[in-house]
């Protein structure tokens, strides 16, 4: 049989792609006026003529040849904002180093860059680019993480030859089996490639060079140089791996802990459901052991006569176990009124002597608040009277009146006190903070208080605003649930007060309502010594011990308790003995080794771009193979993570109108998302979300997403060479010829099966060709 494509579906592309690339939906462009050239000084950096090895000129002159031998950018042919700053290395506080930092932007385009100089031998410590031309072609993800890998070896080695010989090369096994969980969809965005340092084939632990490779360029877009020049301990250890081995052993210990348990693709997005009991290992004194005397070293020192902790009296933990709830569980969400009357009741008990003045309120129909599952809130914008520069929000859960989060921002008066040249002193003693933080959450969470742990341990909060050190802005105290005595460290309710006016700040509250495992017929702890010590080695490395009050560093020889796979060591359950990693699931071994969850597609005749979507997070090889049949939900799931949903997940979202779809659905926020970038219709019907989808109504969902919908439903312009094109429903035949003459979607030999059932490889497949024809922008 004979077939042929008709001249009118050629003459409809060519009218829908002469007038250039096109995107999903009508995306708007904001218009930037370009800004004149101009420097601005730091502040700090007024005062470096004497104690700096270079002048603010000289250092801007070098950032400048450093971008043209690094990105070949002539940073004199066109006009940039420019900006430098002299700070303290965040890394070495012993350093000092300048920031330079150029931009431009204009109508059609952006461009920011950052080089980063140590101000005492001109060496560069850090640049990178982040730059976007929105008239060129569309700019989606298209290299994997190991052709990322690649060019960033390559790169160093035309960069930095000196420094192969130096660097261990080669991924660490646990970034592959994590790499998915982060995700910005096809997006381009960084793929990071950290090289550690290593002197006498030791491992000199923190020190080394990241290389960052835009993934949809293939462009190394960022370096980062991170190396200690102090003069290294020689390797001489007088102790053995198998002495220290034996050291890790006697100190080990193991604490009971409860962890949730969350899905590997998504550990913030599904409702908990599930919490182990389990074993977290620690080792006693500390957690490293020191190659040449054999003691135990903790790497982050602590003066003692300055460590200082706190704890509630036993009077008050009595009284805290009799107070209950204020609030009570609704069967419907509260009202605009109600919400705003509560917020008010809160501010007179926290912010007592204050008016409070409410701006203006909103509903959240699906709010996340990092502990799996959403809430319906209502969330208030409030000011200070008189307080110009004090400015806050509060999300208060709609059905149970708690109180999720609160903010005050009063970041502009410590900014008025920085532009004054006065140095911040903190008008509130930490003990006395700390009393306040009790009284808050005894105000907003009297019922918690039995379940929580009160004791704090002071550490010296450093924050950096607009480069210059401030010591103790605010105190945090993060106050951890207990039940059983035993931790449960993903629950917690966190409390920020600030150090010059005593107000409270901050407040984030996160608690899972769901049942805990039992604490009866576990394992002896005694018993796992030998299952934890066989799945790990003693290897040397060098290791920067820091003292947090003298402000100092020292490198020690010293000896880590390290995995012979990584990941692995996270927790031991209780009950079963098994290991797990940190999102509380079962390590995926064979013969010992960490599978790898790439294997599942190698060979695979699209092999690259389903590397790319899972390394991106948008399909999920945990959960699926590639042959496996998708459902509507799944597709849907698949089109949204595409985008980067993630990125927009605190946007207030539409409720769904779909008869058959529960709010508490695990779908629900993906098919909200949908309906907000147009990718579906909200309506009052039924959504068939857990059957599969065949593929012609794929082809149709695929349009959906794209400006040719219009286009599509034309009737009688479109044909396909297929033999089965009479058993395709006459109202998808445009969708499904479009994405065949586009190769996004096409036919299996000479039958296109539309009633067939879409894999997760089709779907996969024909989501990313879509998007790299047509973009990434949504409707």
């Amino acid at each position: 049989m004979k077939f042929r494509k008709t001249i009118s579906f050629i003459m409809v592309g060519g009218l829908l792609f002469s007038g250039g690339t096109v995107a999903f939906g009508q995306g708007t462009n904001a218009s930037i006026t370009m800004s004149v050239e101009r420097a601005v000084s730091h502040p700090g950096a007024e005062n470096t003529t004497t104690d700096s090895n270079l002048s603010e000129s000289q250092a801007l002159e070098l950032a400048k040849e450093y971008m043209e031998s690094f990105y070949g950018e002539n940073m004199e042919k066109e006009e940039f904002d420019t900006q430098a700053s002299y700070r303290e290395n965040w890394q070495n506080p012993e350093e000092y180093t300048w920031e330079i930092a150029f931009s431009r932007h204009s109508r059609d385009s952006y461009f920011h860059a950052n080089v980063t100089i140590r101000d005492i031998d001109e060496k560069l410590m850090s640049i990178r680019k982040h730059s976007d031309y929105r008239g060129e072609a569309v700019q989606i993800a298209k290299y994997t993480k190991e052709e990322a890998e690649k060019i960033a070896y390559n790169f160093i080695k035309d960069f930095k030859p000196d420094s192969m010989e130096q660097l261990i090369v080669g991924t660490s096994p646990h970034m592959r089996y994590y790499d998915h969980v982060n995700s910005s969809g096809l997006n381009p965005r960084e793929y990071h490639i950290f090289y550690t340092r290593q002197e006498n084939d030791i491992p000199v632990v923190g020190d080394g060079i990241q290389i960052g490779v835009n993934n949809a360029t293939g462009e190394v877009t960022s370096y980062s140089y991170n190396w200690n020049e102090k003069e290294l301990p020689a390797a001489d250890a007088t102790i053995s791996a198998e002495e220290a081995r034996g050291m890790f052993k006697e100190k080990l210990d193991f604490q009971l802990n409860y962890i949730s348990v969350r899905d590997r693709s998504e550990p913030y997005g599904e409702e908990i459901e599930k919490v182990r009991l389990t074993y977290s290992p620690s080792f006693n004194g500390g957690s490293l052991i020191d190659a040449t005397t054999g003691q135990m070293i903790d790497p982050v020192v602590t003066t003692k006569d300055k460590s200082k902790t706190v704890d509630i009296s036993e009077k008050q933990r009595k009284q805290f176990g009799k107070l209950t709830s204020k609030t009570e569980q609704r069967t419907s969400e509260m009202t605009r009124e109600e919400a705003v009357s509560l917020a008010n009741q809160i501010f007179e008990e926290i912010y007592d002597g204050q008016e409070i003045n409410i701006e203006r309120t909103s509903y959240n129909s699906s709010m996340n608040y990092g502990q799996g599952g959403n809430r319906k809130t209502w969330d208030i914008q409030f000011g200070v009277k008189d307080q110009y520069r004090l400015s806050g929000n509060v999300a208060i859960d709609a059905l149970t009146g708690e109180v999720m989060r609160l903010n005050l921002h009063s970041w502009g008066i410590r900014e008025r006190a920085m532009e004054s040249g006065e140095e911040f002193t903190p008008e509130v003693e930490w003990e006395d903070a700390y009393d306040i933080a009790i009284e808050v959450v005894k105000t907003l969470f009297p019922e918690k208080l039995k379940d929580l742990d009160y004791e704090q341990t002071y550490h010296e909060q450093i924050h950096y605003y607009n480069d210059m050190k401030i010591i103790n802005p605010e105190y945090s105290f993060n106050f951890e649930r207990v039940e059983n005595h035993i931790p449960y460290r993903d629950n917690s309710i966190n409390v920020s007060i600030d150090s010059s006016t005593g107000m409270l700040q901050r407040v984030f509250y996160r608690w899972n309502d769901v049942q805990l495992p039992e604490t009866q017929k576990i394992l002896d702890k005694q018993d796992l010594m030998d299952v934890y010590m066989q799945q790990s080695k003693a290897e040397l490395s060098y290791s920067t011990i820091r003292d947090r009050e003298a402000n100092g560093q020292d490198i020690k020889l010293v000896y880590v308790n390290s995995p012979n796979n990584s990941v692995i060591h996270q927790n031991i359950d209780a009950h079963t003995g098994m290991l797990l990693d940190w999102n509380g699931q079962e390590v995926d071994k064979e013969d010992g080794e960490i599978q790898d969850i790439t294997k599942k597609i190698q060979g695979h005749w699209a092999e690259k771009e389903l590397k790319i979507m899972v390394a991106n997070g948008v399909i999920d090889l945990e959960k699926f193979d590639v042959g496996d049949k998708m459902t509507k939900n799944e597709i849907i799931k698949m089109m949204v993570k595409a985008v980067g949903y993630e990125m927009y997940g605190g946007q207030n979202l539409e409720e769904l109108k779909f008869i058959d779809v529960d709010s508490k659905d695990d779908y629900y926020n993906y098919l909200q998302a949908a309906t907000m970038y147009q990718f579906i219709e909200n309506e009052q019907k039924i959504f068939d979300g857990y059957n599969t989808v065949s593929r012609e109504n794929l082809a149709e969902m695929l349009i959906k997403m794209t400006t040719l919908e219009k286009a599509a439903t034309i009737e009688g312009i479109y044909t396909l060479p297929v033999e089965d094109i009479e058993a395709i429903d006459k109202e998808k035949i445009g969708h499904i010829a479009i994405l065949h003459g586009l190769e996004i979607m096409k036919s299996e030999g000479e039958r296109y099966n539309p009633q067939e059932a879409v894999t997760l490889e089709e779907a996969a497949v024909s989501i990313y060709r879509a998007f790299e024809i047509f973009g990434r922008q949504m409707n």
